[in-house]
Parts: structure tokens; C-alpha cells; sequence
């Protein structure tokens, strides 16, 4: 299931699946920025981290405008609401089993603003399955990321209020799903093409409780015991003559 969650108070689950999760747009001075793939709610490829500096911005670049796109489970949200000046520690998400309820953040530096140093960015997301097939109508065009203030555009900016979680479920197909996104800055007119893939895992093979052992059966009667002997008629026949 594809969902998302927010301000506008839309609470649809139906086609669109749309639910977005509320939360104040955020701009903060990275003091350090940890990806980590470490085991949580899904199985990583490996346990290497990496840490990024705001100062040199992200991979995913396009002239000063930066990005990366993260998909983490969504109970690191959280990590979010820390001060502007904390280090925050993230743990990709690269597998995941039925039931896994992943967010998926964008966070970026190097907006351009206008003449009053208001940033403006968008963008577009969807998620395809296995088969390449659009994933629970999850096709969205200029989502918003940011409106607002940039300042001088140093910090790093994240889609905190508009975050896209994805909830797998046990009827969809294992396989690698491709998270797909375009950012926009509208102001400089600069795009970015990220891209994310996180593996559904199969759905456990339920597990049997071992059937009792039979029961053993009841040990045989013993045998009975021998009659005692009959009186001998002989010696009952003196004694009544006596």
C-alpha cells in the first residue's frame, strides 16, 4: 500500500491510497548526517555508513542544487524533530518483509529563492513493482517539498511536511520495487532524477507446531494368577470322622 499523509486533512485510502504524514517543512545546518544500513524493520545489504557534510552537499547534484533520496522506516521520523544543530543517524532501508512501513525522504541543499530568499521546490514520484508496473497508483506530479525561506541557502531542506510511506502488504508481489523522483527547483529551474530500490522479501513460511507423539499403548494386563489348589477330598473326609 502507498500512502501519504498530511496538512490538507485528506484521508483517502481508496484509489489513490492518499494519506500524508503532518509536520513542519524543515530547514537545518547539518552537524553531521549518518546513513547507516543497519537491521531494523528490514534486512540490509551491508552495514556500511555514510556520512555526509551539507558544506559539500549530496551526490545527486545539478550545479549548487543537491539531493539524496533515503527510504527509512518510519519510525525514524523522528530523527527529524531533533535541534537543527544535532547529528542525526538514519538507517536505509534495502529489504524489507510484508507488513514494513518505509518513509521515503528527500533532502537536499543549494535552492535558489527569489528576491524576498523564498525557495520553491517540488516533485514528482512514483514507485514501480516488480513487473514494472505503476505500484498502488502511486504516479504523483509536483508534489510540494518546499515554500518558504532558504536564507542563504547553506542548511539542509527535507519533504518533512509531505512525506510519501509506503506500507507493503502481504499480497504484494516479492521482488525489487524502484522508487522513482524528479526534484524540482522552481526558482533555478533545476532538476534532479533520484532513484531508490528496496527489495519485498517473500512472506515467512508459517510456522507448524510438531504433531504430538502418539500415544504409547497401555502396558498389557499381567497375567492372572494361578488358582489356588482345590482342598484335597481326602482330607477333609478324616477330619469328619475324627
Amino acid at each position: 500500500m502507498y500512502t501519504f499523509k498530511g496538512k490538507e486533512g485528506q484521508g483517502e485510502e481508496g484509489m489513490k491510497r492518499s494519506l500524508f504524514v503532518t509536520g513542519v517543512a524543515g530547514i537545518w545546518m547539518m552537524a553531521g548526517l549518518a546513513l547507516a544500513q543497519t537491521p531494523t524493520i528490514a534486512v540490509p545489504n551491508s552495514t556500511a555508513t555514510t556520512s555526509y557534510d551539507a558544506g559539500a552537499g549530496f551526490p545527486d547534484r545539478n550545479g549548487p542544487f543537491s539531493a539524496i533520496l533515503v527510504v527509512i522506516p518510519e519510525t525514524e521520523l523522528a530523527e527529524f524533530n531533533k535541534p537543527s544543530t544535532a547529528n542525526r543517524s538514519l538507517s536505509r532501508v534495502a529489504r524489507a518483509e510484508p507488513g514494513a512501513k518505509l518513509a521515503i525522504k528527500v533532502l537536499f541543499t543549494g535552492p535558489a529563492g527569489d528576491l524576498n530568499s523564498v525557495g520553491k521546490v517540488t516533485m514528482d514520484l512514483k514507485i514501480l513493482a516488480p513487473d514494472g508496473t505503476i505500484y498502488a497508483n502511486s504516479d504523483y506530479k509536483d508534489l510540494p517539498v518546499w515554500l518558504g525561506s532558504i536564507g542563504q541557502g547553506r542548511g539542509v531542506f527535507d519533504n518533512r511536511d509531505r512525506v510519501p510511506v509506503v506500507t507493503f502488504e502481504p499480497k504484494d508481489k516479492p521482488g525489487i520495487y524502484t522508487i522513482q523522483a524528479t526534484l524540482r527547483d522552481r526558482f533555478s529551474q533545476r532538476d534532479i532524477a533520484l532513484k531508490q530500490t528496496v527489495e519485498l522479501l517473500p512472506m515467512p513460511a508459517a510456522v507448524t507446531a510438531p504433531a504430538a507423539p502418539p500415544a504409547q499403548a497401555a502396558a498389557a494386563d499381567e497375567a492372572p494368577k494361578a488358582a489356588a489348589p482345590a482342598k484335597s477330598k481326602k482330607k477333609s473326609r478324616r477330619k469328619r470322622r475324627r
